[in-house]
């Protein structure tokens, strides 16, 4: 296959096309994960108040049955972030389709007639170029940023649930020390 200028320019005007749907749907994507982080740390924080106040075996019950349903992250979130890695790389696949096809027009395009002058051409390649990067790495970075923030709160949720279910344990599982009918030490 050979670059030519029809084939250039038409990549350099249909892969932006392509490339500002996919970032429309990224944004789509985004709206519907930002309230299921809101929903994943809203049962993750009512465990943790679950198994701290846990004081019988049903509360314990009960509290393991909360965390349960807040480790259960990923049926919600599978889809989103299969849609998520998708876009990232096709993207990133636009871009440089964008960019490659910029770069042979502005180094090669119209061979043979009076074009502008190259230092233009290479200004409008580097702009648009340095756009398109731009407006690509904004959208993944903000994702990055809620779904590592959601990591982040999810583990340290983990740990403390750890911990507190090491603390129920122990307080539903002691020996009871008093004697239960009148509240005295067992005589021996």
């Amino acid at each position: 296959m050979r670059m030519t200028e029809s084939f250039a320019s038409t990549a350099a005007a249909v892969a932006p096309v392509l490339w500002a749907i996919g970032t429309i749907e990224m944004q789509q994507i985004r709206k519907h994960v930002l309230p299921w982080i809101e929903e994943q740390r809203r049962q993750y924080s009512e465990a943790v108040v679950a198994m701290s106040e846990a004081s019988d075996e049903e509360s314990w019950d009960q509290a393991r049955g909360r965390w349960s349903l807040a480790q259960r992250w990923w049926r919600g979130a599978l889809p989103p972030f299969g849609l998520y890695f998708l876009w990232v790389y096709l993207s990133i696949g636009m871009v440089m389709c964008t960019v490659t096809a910029l770069r042979w027009l502005s180094e090669n395009g119209d061979a043979g007639g009076g074009g502008a002058d190259p230092g233009k051409a290479q200004f409008i390649y580097w702009s648009l170029a340095s756009a398109f990067l731009f407006i690509t790495l904004v959208p993944m970075w903000f994702v990055w940023r809620d779904l590592e923030g959601w990591r982040k709160y999810v583990r340290r949720s983990g740990k403390i649930l750890v911990d507190l279910e090491a603390q129920v344990r122990a307080r539903v599982e002691a020996p009871h020390t008093t004697d239960s009918v009148s509240g005295d030490p067992p005589r021996s």
